[in-house]
């Protein structure tokens, strides 16, 4: 398991509103167990996070939503979100992939070995964190 600690009072948290704001205040503890997971099971979703961390999917699902808002510019009228996301947490890469077209379509995090193509951008994990962090 993963050597970050989240208070197990999490699970207590039933609101979306609630966990929302808790996501955005634990958002570099919810990183860093996040990626140490997928680095041990190579992918993850929201039942394999519930199941390997013991707190709720609902968590995950947040803490992607508030990831991919992160990187994601706004969209001019057409466009439409990106389904792949290429990331770098610790020196690791990975890729963020949402399963569907809506924002409510699953989304799975997993390592990624293979050559990034040149047209896409590689988020910074560990930047974004420190970026939230100083807005808080």
């Amino acid at each position: 398991m993963s050597k970050v600690a989240l208070s197990d009072d999490l699970n207590n948290y039933n609101s979306k509103a609630l966990i929302r704001a808790k996501v955005k205040e634990l958002f570099s503890e919810f990183s860093a167990k996040i990626f140490g997971l997928v680095d041990e099971a190579s992918t993850i979703d929201s039942k394999k996070f519930e199941a390997l961390s013991g707190f709720s999917s609902n968590f995950y699902s947040e803490y992607c939503s508030q990831l991919k808002a992160i990187f994601e510019s706004p969209t001019g009228i057409g466009k439409r979100a990106n389904k792949q996301m290429y990331l770098i947490y610790n020196g690791n890469h990975y890729i963020l992939t949402q399963q569907g077209l809506t924002d409510k379509a699953p989304i799975i995090i997993s390592t990624f070995s293979g050559t990034i193509p040149i047209k896409e951008s590689v988020h910074d994990v560990e930047k974004a964190c420190l970026k939230l962090r100083f807005q808080q």
